[in-house]
C-alpha cells in the first residue's frame, strides 16, 4: 500500500437566511497543507439551490467556484479560506470546521467526497425508493422479519460521531453481540456506484472509531442480485473498494441465508 497523505476537508455552507442558523452544503474543498493537492467542487444541483434561495442567480455559485479555484494555490488554512469568503461573499457563505482526511489518492478521495456531499437528489436515494437501493432494503427487512430477528436489531444506525457532525448517513440494520457490532447496508451498484464508494469512505472511519471504543465492527454490503455486475469496470471498482475497506459484499439473493445466520447468533 502507498503512503497515506494528510489533508483537510472543508465544507462550504450557503446561508440563505442571515438571522437563522440553517444552511445548505454547496461546496467541498480538499487541501494538503504543503500545497501538494488542492481541489474545490461546488454543487450543480440547481433545483435544490432554487428551492432554498430562489432569489439568488445560479451564475453566482459558478462565480464562487471560479473565485476559489483561482486562489487554490494560496489557501493553506481555514483562516485563509474564511478571509476569502468574507472579502468576496460577505455573510452568504460559511466554512465548516476542518475534517482530517488520510488517503493514498487525494484525487480519488475528492470524487468520493463530492458524491457524498454534493450528489444531486435525482441520483440519490429518493429516486431509488422502489427500485435499486430501496428494493434491496425491502428485501432485507422481509428476510429479517421472516427469520424473527427484525425486532432484535437496530434500524437506521446513527454513526455521525464517527463520520463527522452533520452527516445524515444511517446504516440500515445492525446488532451487537458482546464487543462485536455487526451491520448490514443496502447498496445498489447497478443504479449508482457512488453509493458503494461513499459507504467505503464512511466505513473506514466507523471501523476506526469503534476500534478506539474497544468494539469490533463488521459491515456487510448487500448488493444487487447477480455477480455478473462485476463484468462492468465501474462496478468491479466499486465492489473492490468496499472489500479493500473490509466491507463484506453479498448479493440480495442471499438474504434468506444471511437472516438465518443472524437468527443463529441472536438465538431467536
Amino acid at each position: 500500500m502507498g503512503e497515506k497523505r494528510q489533508l483537510e476537508l472543508y465544507l462550504l455552507r450557503f446561508l440563505p437566511h442571515a438571522l437563522r442558523d440553517d444552511f445548505v452544503t454547496v461546496g467541498v474543498l480538499l487541501l494538503e497543507s504543503d500545497g501538494g493537492f488542492a481541489e474545490v467542487r461546488v454543487t450543480r444541483d440547481w433545483k435544490m439551490l432554487q428551492c432554498v434561495a430562489p432569489e439568488v442567480e445560479l451564475e453566482w455559485f459558478e462565480m464562487v467556484e471560479s473565485e476559489i479555484r483561482g486562489k487554490l494555490g494560496s489557501l493553506r488554512r481555514r483562516e485563509d479560506l474564511m478571509e476569502l469568503m468574507n472579502e468576496r461573499f460577505g455573510t452568504m457563505l460559511d466554512v465548516a470546521p476542518a475534517k482530517a482526511v488520510l488517503t493514498e489518492d487525494p484525487a480519488k478521495e475528492m470524487e468520493v467526497l463530492a458524491s457524498m456531499y454534493l450528489l444531486p437528489m435525482e441520483r440519490g436515494e429518493r429516486a431509488q425508493h422502489h427500485t435499486g437501493r430501496g428494493a434491496i432494503v425491502s428485501t432485507m427487512k422481509e428476510a429479517f422479519t421472516q427469520a424473527g430477528v427484525l425486532e432484535l436489531m437496530q434500524k437506521d444506525l446513527d454513526v455521525v460521531k464517527y463520520t463527522g457532525l452533520g452527516d445524515p448517513f444511517r446504516i440500515d440494520f445492525g446488532y451487537r453481540v458482546g464487543s462485536a457490532v455487526k451491520m448490514f447496508h443496502a447498496v445498489s451498484v447497478a443504479a449508482n456506484v457512488d453509493q458503494a464508494l461513499a459507504l467505503a469512505y464512511r466505513y473506514s472511519r466507523v471501523e476506526a472509531g469503534m476500534r478506539q471504543e474497544q468494539l469490533q465492527a463488521s459491515l456487510t454490503a448487500v448488493v444487487d442480485q447477480g455477480m455478473a455486475l462485476q463484468e462492468e469496470e465501474k462496478t468491479r471498482f466499486a465492489i473492490g473498494m468496499l472489500e479493500q475497506c473490509s466491507v463484506r459484499v453479498r448479493a440480495v439473493g442471499e438474504m434468506t441465508e444471511i437472516a438465518g445466520e443472524v437468527q443463529g447468533e441472536l438465538g431467536a
